[in-house]
């Protein structure tokens, strides 16, 4: 049986969570997974099952001025931009689904549950470019396109920084 639930933050969970970020994106999330977890309006659900473990989990928190993503983006958009999407924002960081779970509804699960009961009037996010099949997943949901291409780092591909209106 799959089950939706918040997120524990206990350090087992964490340590799972770490496990399949590191099985879809090849590297390490668990720093910045803790130290996101103090951040004001932090909130994350999993997707578990009995038999197989953590199939995936989505988290964020309210994007505040100060915070590195936060500055990031308030410098690739205009000020209306910024206005309109970055100044009551829900930031979505993070959505891994396990490789052979997807294609399942788990992510689109994720995701609706984590805005569910966000108060903010915006949610913004960002993907890579290429990353078709997390875009199309997006689309979907009613996410539109903000900004492409975004450069996060010189060592990063380019990203596609998105915008869904909640209230």
């Amino acid at each position: 049986m799959v089950q939706l639930l918040a997120m524990d933050k206990n350090e087992n969970i964490i340590n799972k969570m770490e496990e399949l970020y590191k099985q879809v994106w090849n590297k390490s999330i668990i720093e910045r997974l803790i130290r996101h977890t103090t951040y004001e309006g932090f909130k994350g659900y999993i997707i578990i099952s009995e038999e197989e473990g953590l199939l995936g989990f989505a988290y964020g928190y309210t994007s505040l001025p100060g915070q590195y993503y936060h500055e990031l983006l308030f410098k690739e958009v205009s000020q209306k931009e910024y206005e309109t999407w970055l100044k009551d924002c829900f930031e979505v960081v993070e959505l891994a689904v396990h490789p052979l779970h997807r294609n399942k509804g788990y992510g689109n699960k994720l995701i609706h549950e984590l805005l569910k009961e966000v108060d903010n009037k915006t949610a913004v996010l960002t993907t890579q470019v290429n990353n078709t099949v997390a875009r199309h997943l997006y689309n979907r949901m009613g996410w539109i396109v903000i900004k492409e291409p975004f450069i996060p780092s010189e060592h990063e591909d380019p990203y596609v920084i998105m915008g869904k209106v909640l209230n």
